[in-house]
């Protein structure tokens, strides 16, 4: 239910003004529930980024679970992950520049970014047991690289025009993003 109230408010006031307050008030509850189950205003917009990105990520896991070449199955997590949030019309308010700094924050902490390292940890380690990737990656160090990629691209992609391909981004993830972290 609150995590349904801070929606409201984002869609109502935005990200960065919705408040606890509001959310507290959307939910019909006193503003020290809202703290009770989540610390602060961040750590509800964490866990909403968290629920709205599940399927993203179950889709980015189930990508990586796939069979044929490490760099290749990541290439269509990155690149299904990033089609993904574009496509909906909710993730895409979470990178709109009024609530943008406040989204790459929150990503790039806490339970999200938890969520996002256990996920692509177990395939990055197979990765460099293999040979595939670079011996020196640390799983979670590249997982958080892999992230802000990702949002660097969805930001580049929402602020302008319609006009990069989907096969433009592919091509720019496959020469200059996994091919950064292969092994030579």
């Amino acid at each position: 239910r609150l995590l349904d109230a801070a929606e409201a408010c984002y869609e109502r006031v935005g990200v960065a003004r919705t408040t606890v307050d509001d959310i507290a008030k959307q939910a019909a509850v006193h503003r020290t529930t809202v703290y009770r189950y989540f610390g602060s205003r961040n750590d509800v917009l964490a866990f909403v980024l968290l629920r709205e990105t599940a399927e993203v990520i179950t889709g980015a896991e189930q990508a990586l679970a796939n069979d044929g070449p490490f760099s290749e199955r990541l290439l269509d997590a990155l690149d299904g992950a990033i089609g993904a949030v574009q496509h909906s019309r909710w993730l895409t308010q979470l990178f709109d520049p009024e609530s943008l700094t406040m989204t790459v924050s929150v990503a790039a902490s806490g339970v999200f970014r938890e969520r996002i390292r256990a996920a692509l940890r177990p395939h990055v380690e197979a990765a460099k047991a293999d040979g595939t990737l670079r011996q020196d990656l640390d799983p979670d160090t590249t997982a958080d690289w892999l992230v802000r990629v990702a949002q660097m691209l969805l930001i580049e992609n929402l602020s302008e025009p319609p006009g990069n391909t989907r096969l433009e981004r592919r091509a720019l993830l496959r020469d200059y993003v996994v091919t950064g972290i292969l092994n030579p």
